[in-house]
């Protein structure tokens, strides 16, 4: 296979890949685009961050302070297939994430169980949010 080929190739999978289900999606983060300063994001995008995958949750153009890490209200990450499912396998806390009722979720070595949805994205460290969304697990 030639190189220009390969490249061809490349860029009908990432096109195709724009219609997986995000379950499938965060299988292949590779796939996405880097998350880019200057860009112009519609709700629903997803793009790759430190081998993350986020969705965007309202169309913005991207400013430099605005990496999805860093930016809920604008981003969302997408947690992989089985995760939360187990206290054994609990998704990793990153401040930026909606909490679903029966997940579990860890955060600085501890593992929480939610007992209630939050419905939108929370900020606090989980510690703070014991008794309100989680309980500790371990």
């Amino acid at each position: 296979m030639t190189r220009e080929k390969a490249y061809k190739l490349r860029a009908l999978i990432v096109k195709a890949s724009a219609g997986l289900a995000d379950e499938d999606a965060v299988e292949g983060v590779e796939l996405f685009e880097e998350w880019v300063v200057d860009t112009d994001y519609a709700t629903g995008d997803r793009r790759r961050r430190a081998d993350r995958l986020y969705k965007c949750r309202q169309g913005h153009t991207a400013q430099a302070d605005w990496e999805p890490e860093n930016a809920p209200a604008l981003w969302e990450e997408i947690a992989k297939p089985g995760q939360g499912e187990t206290p054994d396998n609990p998704i990793p806390y990153n401040n930026n994430m909606a909490l679903e009722e029966g997940k579990y979720y860890s955060q600085y070595g501890v593992v929480y169980v939610c007992i209630r949805d939050t419905g939108v994205a929370v900020y606090n460290d989980l510690a703070d949010l014991v008794g309100i969304y989680v309980e500790v697990v371990s």
